[in-house]
């Protein structure tokens, strides 16, 4: 295998002696053959717009990517083509609410070399010290986006998913827990992420990651619910301070879209209403899944705010009963 550490360079030195080499936590969004109603993507993009951010690290994309099989966008002016965007892989420097450093990485899945870019991964991590690396995936299932987004959790580390409203996954090997049935282990197509959280494990860092379950019919739709879902999670376990209040303000206006589109067509109305019994009949029944998960639901804080902003929205004037302006 060629060496690692070609795959990447940093970009500054007076970024590079910014890092802190103690307590950081490495989050990745690197989307694969599904971001269901692009959640990763509108929680990556979010992230940048929010917070302040410094490249840190880029990645060579010719090298990863497989520009025939997923080509980039093109803009053509009349005349010529006036840009050609060619996806990036970055690893970020980021700073949370409180001026909490973390690290970022986003960008597309990539196609190639998948061994090499989780062997110059892990030489990163080693080299920033990271103490912890949490994942973000979105992935379609047959659930209503009436009802709390579910998540399915992971790690390399089974005492990092030990938190509350969180089942814990037998280990491979080990079989059902008492009263369970069926087996913990799934074979599936794997992501990038997979392989990094495994190799990591190898290594001996510990890796989780959550994957935000979207209802199927919203695949190929933005969902900023499951965005904010995945952002929840990872403020919890990366212990960030996350802006999450804004995207629940966009989450909130793209709820109310959606169920005047919804109202509209009879026929999926009909779907997500058979969802819904579906969902609250396997809520109040024995839940049998091997998988951990836990389901989104909002903080104290989330909802003061929300609460302050609808009080401010409708204060009315005491002396004539009308809003304000």
């Amino acid at each position: 295998m060629r060496d690692p550490r070609d795959l990447y360079r940093f970009e500054s030195t007076e970024v590079l002696e910014a890092v802190p080499r103690s307590g950081l936590t490495l989050v990745h969004a690197l989307p694969g053959m599904v971001d269901a109603g692009n959640a990763c993507r509108i929680a990556a993009d979010y992230l940048r717009d929010e917070l302040r951010h410094l490249r840190l690290v880029s990645f060579e994309t010719d090298e990863l990517l497989d520009y025939r099989g997923s080509r980039p966008q093109a803009t053509f002016d009349g005349t010529s083509f006036s840009e050609v965007a060619i996806p990036e892989i970055t690893l970020w420097l980021m700073y949370d609410e409180s001026d909490r450093p973390f690290l970022f990485l986003d960008g597309p899945e990539p196609d190639l070399q998948w061994k090499r870019l989780a062997e110059a991964l892990i030489d990163l991590v080693e080299y920033f010290e990271v103490e912890r690396v949490v994942g973000m995936q979105a992935v379609p299932m047959a659930v209503p986006h009436t009802r709390p987004i579910g998540l399915f959790a992971h790690s390399n580390d089974p005492s990092l998913l030990g938190r509350p409203g969180t089942r814990p996954t037998p280990a491979p090997g080990t079989g059902p827990s008492e009263g369970e049935e069926g087996s913990s282990e799934l074979v599936i197509p794997a992501a990038f992420s997979s392989l990094l959280e495994n190799r990591l494990g190898r290594a001996g860092h510990p890796a989780m990651g959550y994957a935000a379950q979207i209802p199927h019919y919203l695949t190929r739709t933005d969902f900023p619910a499951g965005a904010l879902a995945l952002l929840r999670r990872v403020s919890e376990a990366a212990e960030l301070d996350l802006p999450l209040v804004h995207l629940g303000d966009l989450t909130d206006a793209a709820t109310v879209a959606l169920q005047g589109t919804l109202a509209q067509n009879g026929e999926v109305h009909q779907i997500v209403s058979a969802l819904e019994e579906q969902y609250d009949a396997m809520s109040e029944g024995e839940d049998r899944s091997p998988l951990a998960t836990t389901l989104d639901l909002p903080t104290a804080e989330e909802i003061g705010e929300h609460f302050e902003r609808f009080l401010a929205d409708h204060e009315e004037d005491p002396g004539d009963g009308t809003r304000d302006g």
